[in-house]
């Protein structure tokens, strides 16, 4: 639904070709839905992968057909990984590309391609990176409270983010509210959308820790039929 939400475009390389190629039987194969979605998920044409797109192409140009479990066997040959884990999930950060395919499969009802470019839904943080950072914690060395708690990667992690609409984001919006102060006139649908944990004391930043916690038990729970490890089956025959 938008380019934001592709971290590659190489993994469409073998699928342009074999369309090209062999438009019959293109039209009738099945699980190309599910290579395009487990491929970026799990980043497996990600750095150099022209051996990759070569085994395919030329596994195409001989099969004339598409089997998934071919196909990824095909990957996997390469070194490729196809998994799309707990741990890779909640890895994810403010910023990575990655993160906006995950958004676009969260927020269906969000337009992620408006008029203006300007209007883009943005990624935004939930605690503010300003309010985070005034959290420390005791220097063992020294005795005094001067150590930051939370560093970038507490602070990105896909527990801690949100969409927001450009409105929500821009002049007059979130900010660097508290989430008692966004949420506090939020009905139970824009919390449900959010995946924002219901119980309001932890939208106060000293159960931040506890906030994370379970808002990744949401998360878990609304992506738990995309999670698979390299051990799960492919496709059903």
């Amino acid at each position: 639904r938008t380019d934001a939400a592709i971290p590659s475009y190489l993994g469409l390389i073998p699928l342009i070709f074999f369309r090209y190629h062999h438009p019959k039987t293109w039209s009738n194969a099945k699980g190309i839905d599910l290579y395009v979605l487990r491929t970026l998920l799990a980043g497996a044409f990600s750095g150099t992968p022209d051996t990759v797109i070569d085994a395919l192409t030329r596994h195409f140009s001989e099969k004339g057909e598409f089997n998934l479990r071919e196909v990824f066997g095909i990957i996997r040959e390469q070194g490729r990984s196809l998994e799309f884990s707990r741990e890779y999930l909640f890895g994810l950060c403010y910023g990575d590309k990655e993160l906006h395919l995950i958004f676009n499969l969260w927020y269906r009802d969000f337009n992620y391609q408006p008029s203006y470019e300007r209007s883009l839904p943005q990624v935004d943080h939930i605690f503010s990176q300003s309010e985070l950072r005034k959290v420390k914690r005791i220097n063992p060395e020294t005795g005094v409270r001067n150590l930051l708690r939370y560093y970038k990667e507490d602070r990105d992690q896909v527990a801690n983010c949100m969409l927001l609409t450009a409105a929500e984001n821009g002049a007059g919006g979130k900010g660097d509210s508290t989430p008692a102060e966004w949420f506090a006139d939020k009905d139970d649908d824009y919390l449900d959308r959010h995946l924002i944990p219901k119980d309001t004391s932890l939208w106060e930043l000293d159960r931040y820790e506890d906030f994370v916690e379970e808002r990744q038990k949401l998360i878990l729970d609304k992506f738990s039929d995309m999670l698979f490890s390299e051990d799960d089956g492919d496709v059903d025959e």
